[in-house]
């Protein structure tokens, strides 16, 4: 909770700097909420929510009890919906964007100011569910199985993540290059219980490399 609560502050303070700060007159955690409690039921895998109020950030923390616990979801008031990789309590990399800008037109009606050409709505819970929260769930039955692992890549730190079919995975299996030196790849089960991580290569530890950044300073 507290490392998703660091990265909404961080983007609050960032988007703030970049523009006015908005005051719509709707929730996207409220929206979310009402949604996930009609839709629940349409998720392939167990999932539930946590939702935390605060006066400077609110968000939904999106669990899903099977699934490997280095993919992070969350819902909150400024990029509508995260999903990420977290490793070693620090987030590695976003695997998909579903962030809604929520603009109202000329016309009265509400569109995403990202997409072009625009798709116009008679609410912003019209938009929000339909751009960001039904792509959500169409994309979490598609990939959170058996079929689908994890990837994480490894060069001086953990750096970047990708999720491949295992077909892809054994059409492409881990190069040399890839676990060699300060090269590492960790490959994770999509969902618990189907089989072992397997580690290529040999990462340092949070413990080695402070112990190297102090021999550094001598």
């Amino acid at each position: 909770m507290e490392l998703v609560a660091t990265y909404i502050i961080y983007k609050i303070n960032e988007r703030c700097l970049m523009t006015k700060e908005r005051n719509p007159d709707f929730s996207i955690c409220e929206i979310f909420r009402e949604w996930f409690a009609e839709n629940k039921h349409r998720f392939n895998q167990k999932c539930r929510i946590r939702y935390y109020k605060n006066r400077e950030y609110n968000h939904v923390e999106i669990d899903f009890e099977n699934v490997a616990k280095e993919i992070r979801c969350w819902v909150n008031e400024n990029d509508t919906l995260a999903i990420a990789t977290v490793y070693e309590k620090e987030i590695v990399d976003f695997i998909i964007d579903l962030e809604c800008c929520v603009r109202r037109g000329k016309n009265r009606k509400y569109y995403c100011g990202f997409c072009e050409p625009p798709k116009y709505y008679n609410t912003p819970k019209e938009l929000v569910v339909e751009h960001t929260f039904e792509r959500f769930l169409k994309w979490t039955n598609k990939i959170f199985n058996t079929d689908h692992v994890l990837k994480l890549d490894y060069c001086g730190r953990w750096c970047a993540s990708k999720i491949l079919s295992k077909k892809e995975l054994k059409k492409n299996p881990i190069k040399k290059k890839e676990k060699t030196g300060d090269n590492a790849v960790l490959i994770i089960p999509m969902i618990n219980g189907d089989g072992d991580p397997v580690l290529y290569g040999n990462p340092l530890t949070k413990a080695q490399k402070r112990e190297l950044r102090k021999q550094e300073r001598k």
